[in-house]
């Protein structure tokens, strides 16, 4: 027996996770996550969970010295796409027919545009700024889908 062998792991050489450097892998990975996401929504019956929602929006808006690593910017984004399209998929009332929502429906709609499975990959610091642009935008759906719910349980 060598001395290397004595020490379980000592003849192993590290190795970096394959999605960290192969981008048809990290693709790979993400889309599993959507359909994973999409598996879960189906089962909860599409329901807008706030909180969970509201946790994804201050991690993504927290602010931070340095770029925090792509892989978790790629599925906070993803996290914030299917959080904001369940929103723009709820009724919000009266909320939604102002000038203002009508505004930040097509600020969405661009901000999905540019995370879509389809678009060009983005520069680390364009994916992060793009992270944030989507955090504030779903923070703001969610608020708005909140009133919607006070006023709806004020009506009951």
């Amino acid at each position: 027996m060598t001395l290397s062998r004595r020490t379980p792991g000592a003849h192993w050489h590290p190795r970096l996770v394959d999605f960290a450097t192969d981008t048809e892998a990290h693709q790979r990975l993400l889309t599993a996550l959507r359909c994973h996401l999409r598996n879960e929504q189906r089962a909860a019956g599409h329901a807008v969970d706030i909180v969970t929602i509201s946790r994804t929006v201050l991690a993504a808006l927290a602010l931070r010295v340095d770029l925090p690593e792509r892989a978790w910017v790629d599925t906070t984004i993803l996290k914030l796409r299917e959080n904001l399209e369940l929103l723009l998929r709820e009724d919000l009332g009266g909320h939604g027919s102002t000038p203002c929502a009508r505004a930040l429906r097509e600020d969405a709609g661009r901000l999905l545009d540019l995370c879509s499975p389809s678009a060009p990959p983005l520069p680390p610091l364009h994916a992060y700024e793009l992270m944030r642009a989507l955090a504030d935008t779903t923070r703001s759906f969610a608020a708005l889908y909140q009133l919607r719910q006070s006023a709806r349980e004020h009506d009951q």
